[in-house]
């Protein structure tokens, strides 16, 4: 994936454009998580950034980059940043020149898995293996649905569907 182009074509493989109260995700046997990412100093939980980075360490080992790119530079066709699989990198890659201010990708396609910084969510999407892994870390699916409705407050009436939205990015780890 050294350019942007390999990895627009991969993304396009796993998510549309689509937004809440849409699931983007493509692939039935894939599943995600999405947190408010303005609730968050890392953009999410820093608890679920380190789970997900340990999962991809263990999967892939200690040394493979995460491919990361604003939407306007793999729109453009720009080389994406090769950064190292820890949460200080990301943390150094968002604090240079304001980049967390963009929306942008964070991608590896060793332990497959994309994560879709916009300006309202951050939506972690994998495997179902690899966010099974992640969810456990977690203290189990139960735990981290009711983070996400804490953060997305469906509310009683739920006019605008978050509900079901969280609902259908987590069903393949329930079924």
């Amino acid at each position: 994936m050294a350019d942007s182009f390999g990895l627009r074509a991969y993304i396009a493989t796993v998510l549309t454009s689509a937004q809440p109260p849409d699931s983007p995700i493509m692939d039935a046997g894939w599943a995600g998580i999405a947190f408010d990412r303005n609730r968050y100093e890392d953009l999410a939980p820093t608890d679920v950034w380190e789970a997900w980075l340990a999962v991809h360490r263990d999967l892939t080992g200690p040394d493979v980059n995460l491919c990361v790119e604003s939407f306007m530079d793999l729109a453009k066709g720009v080389r994406p940043d090769l950064l190292p699989p820890r949460l200080e990198s990301l943390r150094e890659y968002w604090s240079d020149d304001a980049r967390f201010l963009r929306d942008h990708f964070v991608v590896s396609r060793e332990s497959e898995f994309v994560i879709r910084l916009d300006q309202d969510v951050t939506l972690f999407v994998a495997k179902a293996s690899f966010l099974s892994n992640v969810v456990d870390r977690l203290g189990g699916i139960g735990s981290v649905m009711a983070r996400m409705v804490d953060d997305f407050d469906p509310g009683e009436g739920d006019s605008v569907g978050l509900q079901c939205y969280l609902d259908e990015i987590v069903a393949p780890l329930i079924r």
